[in-house]
């Protein structure tokens, strides 16, 4: 299995002060991309480089619609929320985690992530800007960067789908054990 490395920004300018993101503040993900780009024009984009809406999630606060998410090497998967904010802006904000697929998705690693999501933009043209919710201004300039590794889990990621088979078939012998066909 692989790991998945990915840099997040440390140190930034913001209304001309320096602006620091802690190594354990990196999880509480206080940046965002900011679009002034209607929905349907940020999603048209996201499914063209290979997202996938989601179902089953935990939705957030303001979010617009279901997430969407695309896989990685293996097991990581790539997940991205829309929020509405005021004065049609649209936030945007992504992370890297153990794709659901997976078991270990429960109890897994997660990072987020600026730079990735930041690509698919600047490929398709859209505008942003990377706002700091903690200083709660925007970001003009990154100096410096969180180096982020991710571990794959140590054991081999285990699909849910063969799990389930592996249970059912178990319960089965197991019934028809107690049954007495056995």
């Amino acid at each position: 299995m692989s790991e998945f490395l990915t840099a997040y920004p440390r140190t930034s300018i913001a209304r001309g002060f320096r602006a620091f993101i802690k190594r354990e503040e990196v999880e509480l993900d206080h940046l965002s991309l900011m679009v002034k780009t209607k929905k349907d024009e940020i999603i048209k984009a996201l499914l063209s480089e290979g997202f996938k809406t989601t179902r089953l999630e935990n939705k957030k606060p303001n979010q617009i619609g279901c997430g969407l998410a695309k896989r990685l090497s293996k097991p990581w998967e790539m997940h991205i929320r829309l929020f509405d904010m005021q004065q049609g802006l649209i936030a945007i904000q992504a992370e890297v985690e153990i794709s659901r697929r997976y078991i270990q998705h429960i109890r897994s690693v997660r990072a987020p992530v600026i730079y990735e999501v930041e690509q698919i933009l600047k490929k398709h043209q859209i505008e942003y800007k990377i706002w700091n919710a903690k200083i709660r201004d925007y970001i003009t300039r990154v100096i410096d960067n969180h180096e982020i590794k991710l571990a794959a889990p140590s054991l081999p990621a285990i699909s849910w789908k063969h799990m389930m088979g592996y249970v059912t078939a178990l319960s089965v012998v197991y019934l028809l054990k107690f049954v007495g066909v056995f």
